[in-house]
């Protein structure tokens, strides 16, 4: 979940979470397919201004795909294709949002961020742990499985090998990594129930207004049609 340093707009965490709410609520209550496509459009424009012009577009012609799909191909479509499929593209439609608002997050905002920002909302040091260490935990066996891979590719290895090459080293390294993520947390004192301080300062500015007024627009006009 680190951040990469690029140039354009900084959403605050606070406001990343609130906006991920709203696109929940809105994913919930509406079904206008004017909206939704006025939704993703606003969503690209800010991947645009977050300085992820590529990501922003890749988002939206995949949505378009789907749309596609949903609205042109399968009306078309043999009876089987159309209940196998149906269903499927109309909920992915539907989390679509949530999704764009989740991985823009992921790269744009750091871990240390992060929990700060779940700090200030006043969530529960119960809840702020399992987060944090689990957030630190999938991209350290990524570079686990990696680094496996780059010594599989060494020994030349063949058909059953590399399952077992693959896998068993893995989970040996999934569960050391467990017990130093874990003991790394303690030793920092993330179960002191003190206060915590950072010098991570957060700031929700105006663009973070205008985006949350924005998602809020979209909520109400979601539950006025």
């Amino acid at each position: 979940m680190e951040k990469k340093r690029r140039e354009g707009l900084r959403l605050d965490p606070r406001a990343g979470l609130l906006l991920l709410a709203l696109a929940n609520v809105i994913m919930l209550v509406q079904d206008d397919p004017a909206i939704q496509i006025a939704w993703i459009g606003c969503l690209t424009v800010l991947y645009l201004l977050c300085g992820r012009i590529k990501s922003g577009f890749q988002w939206l012609f995949v949505y378009l795909m789907l749309y596609a799909f949903q609205w042109m191909v399968l009306p078309a479509a043999p009876r089987v294709v159309i209940s196998c499929f149906s269903i499927f593209i109309n909920y992915a439609r539907r989390m679509y949002p949530c999704m764009m608002i989740g991985w823009l997050i992921l790269k744009t905002v750091s871990l240390r961020e992060f929990i700060v920002a779940l700090r200030a909302l006043y969530i529960p040091q119960t809840v702020i742990i399992p987060i944090s260490v689990t957030l630190r935990y999938f991209p350290a066996i990524r570079e686990e499985s990696g680094y496996i891979r780059d010594a599989m590719k060494l020994k030349n290895l063949h058909g059953g090998e590399k399952v077992e090459a693959f896998v068993v080293p893995l989970m040996m390294s999934a569960v050391n990594t467990a017990e130093e993520l874990a003991a790394a947390a303690v030793t920092r004192g993330i179960e002191s129930p003190v206060k915590k301080t950072s010098t991570v300062q957060l700031h929700i500015g105006v663009m973070d207004c205008i985006c949350i007024l924005v998602a809020a627009g979209f909520l109400v006009a979601a539950l006025a049609v």
